[in-house]
């Protein structure tokens, strides 16, 4: 009798032992995601002649931004590649635009002026980014930064 038990347990803790691991909970708290589409809604830029905040979309899916800027007949589309650091906010942003576009003809861009540095901040669905002329922007309080506010669309 004890060897039939014996042999039952041993069943058991080898049919349990051979159970795979449960897999970690994954925490999305930590790591908010810039994909979805925005609007502008505030342009703290500096400079004359800038277009209003509301003509200004932009949609991130992964690293890609579309950025589109449209005024009465006149249309703008920026796509770029979008490389974003971690840590506290505000957090690194690099904008490498790949294409530009005006009125729907391919518009070239000086290599120098092909990659953007700046910082970002995002307060649930509301994204605050600032892009330095000069390289990245000490702060998003900086004069020198072109500061626009965005409020998320849709994801």
């Amino acid at each position: 009798m004890r060897a039939i038990v014996l042999l039952v347990l041993l069943g058991m803790a080898l049919s349990l032992s051979a159970a795979p691991a449960p897999l970690p909970r994954r925490d999305r708290t930590d790591k908010p995601t810039l994909d979805g589409e925005w609007k502008a809604i505030e342009d703290r830029g500096r400079g004359q002649g800038r277009m209003k905040p509301e003509n200004f979309t932009m949609t991130i899916r992964g690293t890609r931004l579309t950025l589109r800027m449209q005024e009465g007949p006149m249309t703008m589309e920026v796509d770029a590649q979008v490389t974003t650091g971690t840590g506290p906010y505000p957090r690194t942003i690099d904008v490498r635009i790949i294409r530009a576009r005006v009125g729907g003809n391919d518009a070239p861009l000086p290599a120098d002026e092909r990659t953007t540095l700046g910082l970002y901040t995002l307060e649930g669905n509301r994204l605050t980014m600032g892009m330095g002329s000069a390289g990245r922007p000490k702060s998003l309080d900086d004069k020198t930064a072109d500061v626009m506010v965005f409020e998320r669309v849709r994801r």
